[in-house]
């Protein structure tokens, strides 16, 4: 499986009774697993404490694995953002 930042997709969340606008993530390897949240920083975060969440009833040690990784991978991207708004504040 993939590794790394580029395999968290970000989406807009689309909810009709939302009036605020929100942001969906996902991970490439587990599409099934999403977080929302108001930025794709949050929603990431949110999408790592899901993915935690699974790992008491991975069916497998390899799967386990898996799931470590693409939290790795949640959590890289959500301190990306971060650190790129640091850097530039008015984004």
């Amino acid at each position: 499986m993939s590794r790394g930042i580029e395999q968290v997709v970000v989406t807009p969340a689309g909810h009709a009774i939302h009036t605020v606008p929100s942001t969906a993530v996902h991970h490439r390897n587990f599409p099934e697993v999403n977080g929302e949240g108001d930025s794709a920083e949050h929603a990431a975060l949110h999408l790592a404490e899901r993915l935690a969440r699974t790992l008491d009833s991975a069916p497998s040690d390899w799967r386990r694995e898996q799931i470590r990784h693409a939290i790795e991978d949640v959590q890289a991207f959500a301190s990306r953002g971060r650190r790129h708004r640091m850097v530039n504040p008015d984004l």
